[in-house]
């Protein structure tokens, strides 16, 4: 006989009581394995309790492991392995990890944690989001979409897709780079999980460890972790306000022999930046002239709000050996994680090689989704919206800046479209972690400028973005800037 200590007026289910008494009793080894529990009618009737009760909590035990059981037999006590823990003691896991986890591991840990800020009560204004703002995209638009392609017959979304990704959404994007003056067809492009997994298979292809590569300073900050994990020897090129120094980009290439350059010609990230056409063909004709690779980060070259369109560096490249990387993440859905890569048939080969053993393959019904939200001029639309809006908060801001900043140390960048501004000192004796301080106690946050950086930089300065502000919001917090800059000239 089985008795139980059951409480019907505990909160604690009776079906509950069951399981965890008898657990308990098969845990400290009073029932053992073999030994035979009461049938569900016995045990309801010894404690005069719904057999339904017992049965739930018959198969409770069963899924967990301690009891099996069979048509017409009695259930057992089940033979365990290792004994079923709900809740490990965390107390004992002692394992050194530190020893096993990889060097490259670690440098991704370290550049994570130094990004983290702590927000207080007073913030108001966050000008460090880098996505599209939230309440200008087109959901309901895309969950009609969405809707429409599930509710179809086409079932080849719901299995492995094509390792370089959905084919009408290739073909678009092909269609769509040409408008771009990029010649490029469907099988030179693949779909990639936006612009950080583009780059990510780019250097997966390219370099081996010890491996020169060249990179602008500052640069997208995200992008150093990835080329660091990858144990790439990093060689910086100054950025100025019309962009890379090409002189120091020749004297470079004269002594080394980097695996190839990764640049933003358009709005670059943090300084927003964007090249002429006479300096983006000079750059050309050196990387052909010593035979390197360029990885062109368009990560936001549709959202150009003044003066003439620029062509990209891909346009002319004649030698096929520039990779451009796009995006729909700055003007769509950061969520859903789509961009592309458009290089060359072979490399686009490889890469789905690379695809195939570490993803399989991308996830099918977003793509479709998307395809179709193309297809449906909805693209196009909210191309039109993003300028309109992001033209006039770009106005605001430089407005802001002419008439309000008045600090000789600072200068700030002036740029003609994408999210960034950036502000630099060479001069001020004011550190950086101690101005972004400042600037936080009067309710603005504003992202380091050192996170752009590979080696350490002399300068203070600090990134803005106007992404997620809209009007008033940007003139404030830029005001509040103006304040922190202009006194510490006093």
């Amino acid at each position: 006989m089985l008795l139980l200590n059951l409480n019907t007026s505990s909160s604690n289910p009776l079906y509950k009581q069951v399981i965890e008494q008898i657990k308990h009793l098969i845990d400290s080894e009073l029932l053992k394995p073999g030994d035979k529990l009461p049938s569900t009618r016995v045990l309801a009737k010894q404690h005069n309790l719904n057999r339904n009760t017992i049965c739930k909590a018959y198969e409770e035990l069963w899924a967990l492991g301690y009891i099996e059981s069979s048509s017409g037999s009695y259930s057992k006590v089940r033979k365990r392995i290792i004994k079923v823990i709900t809740e490990p003691d965390k107390k004992n896991q002692t394992y050194n990890w530190e020893n096993i986890i990889s060097k490259s591991s670690n440098l991704l840990r370290k550049s994570t944690q130094k990004k983290i800020v702590e927000i207080n009560s007073k913030t108001k204004i966050d000008f460090r989001p880098l996505s599209p703002d939230p309440k200008i995209l087109p959901n309901i638009e895309f969950r009609k979409c969405l809707n429409d392609v599930l509710k179809s017959d086409r079932s080849e979304i719901l299995l492995y897709g094509e390792p370089e990704g959905f084919y009408p959404l290739r073909a678009f994007l092909a269609r769509h780079m040409q408008l771009h003056t990029i010649n490029v067809n469907i099988n030179d492009i693949i779909i990639t999980n936006g612009a950080q997994n583009a780059l990510d298979m780019i250097v997966k292809l390219l370099i081996d460890q010890g491996d020169t590569i060249l990179i602008e300073k500052p640069t997208y900050s995200e992008a150093i972790p990835i080329f660091k994990y990858y144990n790439a020897n990093i060689i910086e090129l100054t950025v100025y306000e019309d962009g890379l120094n090409l002189k120091e980009l020749e004297q470079v290439l004269q002594k080394h022999h980097p695996k190839f350059l990764y640049t933003m010609p358009n709005f670059q990230n943090p300084t927003g930046t964007t090249t002429s056409q006479a300096h983006r063909e000079k750059l050309l004709s050196i990387c052909e002239k010593y035979n390197l690779p360029i990885i062109e980060d368009g990560f936001v070259e549709e959202m150009k709000y003044f003066g003439k369109n620029i062509l990209p560096i891909k346009s002319m490249d004649k030698k096929g050996f520039v990779f451009y990387i796009g995006t729909f993440s700055k003007v769509l859905f950061p969520g859903i994680r789509i961009g592309w890569i458009a290089s060359n048939e072979y490399c686009t080969k490889r890469f789905s090689e690379i695809r195939k053993v570490t993803e399989i393959s991308m996830n099918t019904i977003n793509q479709a989704a998307l395809e179709l939200f193309c297809k449906n001029g909805f693209y196009e639309k909210q191309l039109k919206k993003i300028h309109t809006v992001y033209k006039k908060r770009m106005g605001v801001a430089l407005k802001t800046l002419r008439e309000n900043l008045h600090s000789n140390d600072f200068k700030y960048t002036k740029p003609i479209g994408g999210y960034t501004i950036w502000f630099e000192s060479k001069g001020s004796k004011i550190t950086e972690s101690q101005l972004t301080k400042l600037i936080q106690q009067d309710g603005v946050l504003v992202t380091p400028g050192s996170q752009s950086y590979y080696s350490n930089t002399n300068s203070t300065c600090f990134r803005i973005s106007i992404a997620h502000r809209n009007e008033g919001e940007i003139e404030r917090g830029i005001n509040v800037i103006s304040q922190v800059l202009n006194s510490l000239n006093n």
